[in-house]
C-alpha cells in the first residue's frame, strides 16, 4: 500500500493542475464598425494615455468592456508607445473626416476597465 500512496498523490497533483488549467478565463477579442466620436490624449498613464470614444459601444459585443471607449495603451503597457500613438492618429483621421473604423480589441488588457484596442482601420 505504501508504493501506492506517492502515485496517488502525484495522480492527484496532476488532476488539481489540470482542473485549475481549465478554471482559467479564456481571453475573448471582438470588433466594432463605429464612427469616432471624441479622442481623449492624457498627459499621464490614465486609461492608457489615449482613448477614442466610438458611436458603436464594445461593450455591445464583450461585456466585460466598459462603455464607448476603447484605449491604444500609449502608456507602452500593451503595445509599443509609437504603434499605440500611430492607432491614436488613425482614430483623429477618422473623426477629422467622418470615415468609418473598424476596430479590434481584447478584454484581457485594460486600463481603467476599458478594453485595449489592438487594431484600427479606416474605411472607405
Amino acid at each position: 500500500m505504501q508504493t501506492r500512496i506517492p502515485f496517488l498523490r502525484s495522480k492527484g497533483a496532476a488532476v488539481a493542475l489540470l482542473f485549475c488549467m481549465s478554471a482559467q478565463v479564456l481571453a475573448t477579442s471582438g470588433s466594432v464598425v463605429a464612427n469616432v466620436t471624441r479622442v481623449l490624449i492624457a498627459s499621464d498613464i490614465s486609461f492608457g494615455g489615449c482613448m477614442a470614444q466610438l458611436s458603436v459601444s464594445p461593450q455591445t459585443v464583450l461585456p466585460g468592456c466598459q462603455s464607448s471607449w476603447v484605449t491604444f495603451s500609449c502608456s507602452g503597457d500593451f503595445t509599443d508607445e509609437v504603434r499605440a500613438y500611430r492607432m491614436v492618429d488613425v482614430a483623429e483621421l477618422a473623426l477629422a473626416t467622418g470615415k468609418r473604423v473598424s476596430v479590434f480589441f481584447r478584454d484581457d488588457q485594460k486600463h481603467n476597465g476599458y478594453c485595449f484596442a489592438y487594431r484600427i482601420d479606416v474605411l472607405q
